[in-house]
């Protein structure tokens, strides 16, 4: 079959499920068909390679208020090419990046040693014993 060669399909969904597509579409500007494809393909090719291993694709999905939304579509479109899930994806994996950061120069600096801990607490009872030299 040629590759630009297209076939149709039909599917009744539930009329609820068909306005959040109608709703998610509109607002992404894309076509029913568009989306239906990109759906198909998403969830015929959930494994991409990364680095020579096969790695699945995990959804995270999550709700935002109107107005958090109207400022990312804002936002997105002061930003062309740049997409809601480059978007997210790109401050998620800053932000785990950057805790990793933290947890490895938090897990590199030296503990302290029994004796330094001693240390400290001999000039604390040095200084208490000259305190009460003093007030005596």
């Amino acid at each position: 079959m040629p590759d630009n060669e297209k076939k149709g399909i039909t599917v009744k969904v539930d009329a609820q499920l068909h306005a959040q597509v109608r709703e998610y579409i509109e607002a992404h500007g894309m076509t029913m068909s568009e989306f239906v494809a990109k759906a198909l393909d998403s969830e015929l090719h959930t494994s991409q390679t990364r680095g020579g291993a096969n790695v699945a694709n995990r959804t995270i999905a999550f709700q935002v208020s109107e107005e958090t939304f109207e400022r990312l579509k804002d936002y997105l479109s002061r930003h062309p090419g740049l997409t809601q899930k480059a978007f997210v994806l790109g401050l998620i994996e800053a932000e785990l990046d950057r805790d990793m950061q933290q947890t490895n120069e938090v897990e590199q600096q030296p503990e302290e040693t029994e004796d330094e801990e001693l240390d400290e607490d001999e000039e604390l009872d040095e200084d208490e014993e000259e305190s009460m030299d003093m007030s005596m």
